[in-house]
């Protein structure tokens, strides 16, 4: 009986993932998406699913899922500002006897987007976030013997982001885009874990590029009278840098201050929502409660394309 729950969970979560921002438009709409709507999407978070726990030193999973579905809200399709809004959840599912599933990290977000370029060409724009990260529980933060419950304990924490996005030629080719992000992030002292002070950056700044390789040309689709099609090959990289009071660690402290992930993705030509990852990620643990493990870890699994 407990097999048949975990497969069906397993299912279940497949399914999620296939569904999570599925085309709603017919091929012929993409000739009206302008530049700045494709960026807002480029912008988005990609939902997956790992294939166990990967290579490191993360304990041994099932998988690991993010799940990130996002509304666009525009009120035209030439307008300068949009919104987009996003239940994000993730949780890990361990590999022990009765496969539990670690208290999931809730981080519903809302985010304003407006374009300050002029050109539909290379398009910028501001953006600001408003996000909230909790785990749902509500036991003590720490253990009665001073550790942290990393199993059972409170972690809540809100937090505002302010940045900029823009999208520049850099490689010579034809068939990629280029996206680049930078932002800065503060976590405000408001429904926050009183615990967290000292332990946990209430400051961060992210920055990313986004590489998107396309199969035809720009100059190809262009001709043909498309504005967007779907990206074949797709390359993320994210550094993160963590200000302020962390375990006393120094400014120049690589181990506790910065965060990498490299990620590189490929959608066979039979899958038109989902394609398949690798990731590397040094950093600490993103996952609500285990934020004070660092964790090295490669990962592979399958995940679907916020950007079409």
């Amino acid at each position: 009986m407990k097999k048949l729950k975990v497969k069906l969970r397993i299912i279940a979560l497949g399914f999620s993932v296939l569904a999570i921002n599925a085309p709603a438009q017919s091929v012929d709409s993409t000739k009206i998406e302008n530049n700045f709507f494709q960026s807002i999407r480029a912008n988005q978070i990609d939902s997956y699913i790992t294939f166990g726990q990967g290579f490191g030193n993360l304990e041994p999973l099932i998988f690991e899922g993010l799940i990130s579905p996002y509304f666009l809200l525009r009120t035209s399709r030439d307008a300068r500002w949009g919104a987009t809004v996003s239940p994000t959840i993730m949780l890990r599912m361990e590999a022990e006897e009765s496969f539990p599933v670690q208290a999931p990290s809730y981080m519903p977000n809302i985010t304003f987007y407006h374009q300050i370029s002029r050109t539909s060409e290379n398009v910028k724009y501001l953006f600001l976030t408003v996000k909230h990260h909790s785990n749902g529980q509500y036991e003590s933060f720490y253990n009665a013997d001073g550790t942290i419950n990393t199993v059972s304990g409170d972690f809540s924490t809100n937090f505002l982001e302010l940045g900029a996005f823009f999208n520049k030629p850099v490689l010579p080719f034809s068939n990629t885009r280029e996206y680049f992000r930078t932002s800065l992030e503060y976590h405000v002292n408001i429904g926050r874990s009183e615990e967290l002070e000292g332990i946990y950056s209430f400051l961060r700044w992210h920055n990313s590029i986004r590489i998107f390789r396309f199969p035809i040309p720009k100059s190809t689709l262009k001709w043909l009278g498309y504005r967007s099609q779907s990206a074949q090959v797709q390359t993320n990289i994210q550094t993160t840098w963590m200000f302020g009071d962390i375990n006393n660690a120094s400014f120049f402290d690589l181990e506790e201050r910065c965060n990498l992930s490299l990620t590189m993705s490929y959608r066979p030509r039979v899958l038109s929502d989902v394609g398949l990852f690798a990731r590397f990620y040094s950093g600490k643990d993103y996952y609500n409660m285990q934020f004070m493990r660092r964790i090295n870890v490669l990962s592979f699994g399958i995940q679907a394309y916020a950007f079409k």
